[in-house]
């Protein structure tokens, strides 16, 4: 029997096929990958919190260094005022200049990160998610998925789908402070914090290849959850704007 599953969870909403992507990268990652567990019950501690955000910093690295070297990205500013219908100045400068607000001159423009990030403080961080619903652009994962079990049968097909949710999980900004449970504080270096994703929802486009992981695991322990991921990430504006029109 074969090893390679394909399994598509979403075909990519193409409004426009002419237009090509206009962003295109890879994540990778290397690792444990648990399976997702049942949503927990308010109050109750989510098991997967440190896992998941385990995770998430392995992304967060990957994406630092596209926001770092992508051009539109890096360079582009904003006026943190009047950005998307939002003030984007800290909160600790509102009422320290409250001019920005009553006529007086107009602040610096803020590096796009930054604005953003003062968007999403939320629990102690700031995050700095590239998909978001406010800049109508939308997002397809095309996922290769080495693992160490035989990807067959209907119970192995459960255990990819679940282990998928973590995946996605991972992608996305937390919702929530159970959902940081065991990491309250940014480390070092996660200040803001980048995510490729505002909400789950905003991936309109999921296919996975899983197949045998045949090399020896990073640590060397050989856990049945270790996997190999590679994922093709293309962004394409949903709705073009004059922001999204310049994403590339």
């Amino acid at each position: 029997m074969p090893s390679l599953i394909r399994r598509v969870y979403l075909d990519p909403a193409e409004d426009d096929p002419e237009r090509g992507p206009r962003m295109r990268f890879r994540l990778t990652y290397e690792g444990e990958l648990k399976a997702s567990q049942n949503d927990p019950l308010p109050g109750q501690p989510n098991r997967m919190s440190e896992h998941k955000q385990a995770i998430r910093r392995v992304f967060h690295a990957q994406l630092k260094q596209l926001w770092n070297t992508n051009r539109f990205l890096n360079e582009h500013t904003v006026s943190a005022v009047h950005w998307m219908g939002k003030s984007v100045i800290p909160a600790n400068q509102v009422n320290a200049n409250s001019s920005y607000f009553g006529g007086g001159p107009q602040p610096e423009r803020l590096p796009l990160r930054e604005a953003v990030a003062n968007l999403y403080c939320e629990n102690g961080y700031r995050f700095v998610p590239l998909v978001r619903e406010e800049t109508s652009l939308f997002c397809s994962l095309d996922i290769l998925f080495l693992r160490r079990d035989f990807p067959s049968g209907v119970v192995s097909a459960g255990d990819l789908d679940n282990r998928i949710k973590t995946l996605i999980d991972a992608l996305r900004k937390p919702h929530n402070a159970n959902e940081l449970r065991g990491s309250e504080t940014p480390g070092d270096g996660e200040d803001p914090f980048f995510c490729l994703l505002e909400d789950d929802d905003l991936v309109t486009g999921l296919s996975v290849e899983a197949d045998m992981l045949l090399g020896p695991s990073l640590n060397g322990n050989g856990r049945q959850s270790d996997v190999k991921l590679v994922i093709s990430v293309e962004i394409k504006p949903r709705d073009v704007t004059m922001f999204n029109l310049s994403f590339a």
